[in-house]
């Protein structure tokens, strides 16, 4: 599990534990000016962090091959804990049992005899999203070139979007969507042929254009009831006032931060964001606006580009296509989860609920965050300068093999 012995100090990205740190203390000089007198998540997200580093460098010396030998177990582990979220009530089992807020069932709580504001919550969805990236790596290894044949690939996808699936039905469409695309980039760069690849993209042409018709429709059954409006509030803004009061108050905020912001220049007038609901969470980026302005925003943007692109590197510089697979999946998961969080807040994407990476309040999001970036930074432990020559040459070989067979 452990191979101190086979690490190198100078492989270990401090430049991704340094962003990191630095994007957890924005969200915590945010969470200490939006909370209430009465609240402590200032506390609760100091404690998290703290813990959140120390469970990442753990996490960082553990081998990601001896994680990914748990494939089984921990899709099993975590199948099991969407279940309870989804059909697991105080009534069936008091100690362990879903739990909703704002009508989305997307929490698990322990005990708090079934009062809200009591006992210990945490999403399992978050937990998810680096099963699923683990889950699936493991898998396209393992299969190799037989992923393009139809069974096979048939068993990747059902096992794969079993998990998606109840997470949509929670309901939570923002994480599905980074799930579902997550999913995607992996099968895209694991070896799916362009056989598939292309007939596929071409089907789903007019299969999205029908679904973009269907939804827009009153009979529709895809979407939650208050689901469907938040979409169309993008399309038709002022037919849904009360859809897009949370995102036109977030623009509020975000043009009341000017260039600069109002805590660099030391404005102490009334703050825009005391309007914007959940704003120490899913809007957080509003806040970020209005504290440091454009500059602030352009350089959290840049902190989150540059987290990604050395994601990247880290997976091109993997020992082993397993080392790939899974840096991939974490830098585009990050990514894409980053995108979505930002694009609601400024009214590019419908208001759908997701986190901003290691800057928004909530315990769940953060730990599993931290956890994802430890697996991260074992594969930048393990890449190719601490091969053979020998195991390099039969990786380049295999990689070669691979290649040609995609086509």
């Amino acid at each position: 599990m452990f191979k101190k012995l086979q690490y190198h100090v100078n492989n270990y990205k401090f430049s991704l534990v340094s962003i990191v740190i630095i994007l957890g203390t924005i969200g915590l000089v945010l969470i200490q000016k939006l909370q209430d007198s009465d609240e402590n998540q200032f506390e609760r997200q100091l404690y998290g962090l703290l813990f959140g580093l120390f469970v990442m460098f753990v996490v960082s010396l553990i081998d990601y091959h001896f994680i990914a030998k748990m494939f089984i177990p921990i899709y099993i582990g975590n199948f099991i804990l969407m279940m309870i979220c989804k059909y697991v009530n105080y009534s069936m089992f008091p100690l362990v049992y879903g739990w909703a807020h704002y009508d989305a069932r997307r929490w698990i709580k322990i005990g708090g005899h079934g009062k809200a504001g009591q006992g210990f919550e945490f999403m399992p969805s978050e937990i998810t999203k680096l099963v699923l990236i683990i889950f699936t790596a493991t898998l396209l290894v393992r299969f190799g070139e037989r992923m393009n044949r139809f069974w096979n690939l048939m068993l990747i996808l059902v096992l794969c979007m079993l998990p998606i699936y109840l997470v949509f039905s929670q309901p939570d469409l923002s994480t599905s969507i980074v799930l579902i695309a997550t999913l995607a980039f992996m099968l895209f760069i694991g070896g799916l042929s362009y056989k598939i690849v292309i007939p596929t993209i071409l089907a789903s042409i007019p299969v999205i254009y029908f679904l973009f018709w269907y939804i827009q429709q009153p009979f529709q059954k895809i979407l939650n009831k208050y689901q469907a409006p938040r979409i169309l509030s993008i399309l038709h803004p002022e037919d849904y006032p009360a859809e897009m009061y949370q995102q036109n108050q977030a623009a509020a905020a975000i043009e009341s931060g000017g260039m600069f912001g109002k805590m660099i220049i030391g404005d102490t007038s009334h703050r825009m964001t005391n309007y914007v609901p959940v704003v120490e969470s899913d809007f957080i980026f509003c806040s970020i606006a209005e504290e440091f302005g454009f500059f602030g925003c352009v350089i959290t943007i840049f902190l989150f580009m540059l987290m990604t692109f050395i994601g990247f590197r880290v997976a091109m510089n993997a020992k082993d296509r397993l080392g790939y697979l899974i840096a991939s999946g974490i830098s585009v998961m990050l990514c894409l989860q980053t995108v979505v969080n930002i694009g609601v807040v400024v009214s590019l994407l419908p208001n759908t609920g997701i986190p901003l990476p290691y800057v928004s309040s909530g315990l769940s999001s953060l730990l599993i965050s931290m956890a994802t970036m430890g697996v991260l930074l074992n594969v930048g432990l393990q890449n190719k300068s601490t091969l053979l020559e020998k195991d390099k040459y039969e990786m380049d070989l295999k990689e070669l093999l691979w290649s040609s067979e995609r086509k």
